[in-house]
C-alpha cells in the first residue's frame, strides 16, 4: 500500500526534473508562477505528466485555482485516494 508520504515524495521527485528545480525549491509554499516560474503550458504538460504518473485525471480548471506546490501535492494525493477507492 502507498502511504501519503510516498506519494509526496514520488511527487517531488517527478516534478523536480519535469521542471527542471531542486526538489528543496519544491515547498509547500512555493508560488508556481513567481517563485518556479512555471508559465501555462509548463503547467499543463506538468499536468500530464503527473495523470500518467499516478493514473488520475486533474480538473480541467486545476489550474485556475492552485496557487503553490504545497495545494498540488494535496491535489494529486486525494485524488489517487478517490480513484484507489473506485478500483
Amino acid at each position: 500500500m502507498t502511504t501519503p508520504a510516498d506519494l509526496s515524495s514520488r511527487l517531488l521527485d517527478l516534478s523536480a526534473e519535469q521542471l527542471g528545480v531542486s526538489p528543496a525549491e519544491l515547498r509547500p509554499d512555493a508560488l508556481l508562477g513567481d517563485d518556479l516560474g512555471i508559465d501555462s503550458l509548463a503547467a499543463i504538460e506538468w499536468g500530464m505528466t503527473i495523470e500518467d504518473a499516478f493514473g488520475i485525471a486533474l480538473p480541467e480548471d486545476a489550474w485556475g485555482y492552485v496557487r503553490t506546490y504545497g495545494m498540488v501535492d494535496e491535489l494529486v494525493r486525494r485524488l489517487v485516494r478517490t480513484t484507489t477507492k473506485q478500483a
